[in-house]
């Protein structure tokens, strides 16, 4: 392939020059009260914990599976699991 050529695109051309082309910015709308007021039930407080604080302190407690500690730099948790984890037929590990 030797030489290439271009083809003529006139939308790339008012895609990019919306100040031209593009019809003038209407006004937007208003927002009703019932959209701003307050809803009761809006927000809700979590309980549960974060993922590491459920971890800390040792083992999940799971049958099968271990805590091999913190990992990498960011120091996450880690952890393995045995056959008697998993769901489905014929695990592999004997149990």
């Amino acid at each position: 392939m030797d030489e290439t050529s271009q083809q003529d695109n006139p939308s790339a051309h008012r895609s990019f020059h919306p100040e031209r082309h593009a019809p003038e910015k209407r006004p937007g709308r208003t927002a009703a009260r019932e959209e701003t007021a307050e809803v009761p039930g809006d927000h809700v407080k979590s309980t549960g914990r974060r993922g590491e604080e459920q971890t800390r302190g040792g083992s999940s407690g799971e049958k099968g599976k271990h805590d091999t500690g913190p990992r990498g730099r960011s120091q996450r948790p880690s952890g393995t699991k045995d056959a008697s984890a998993v769901t489905g037929v014929d695990p592999k590990d004997p149990t």
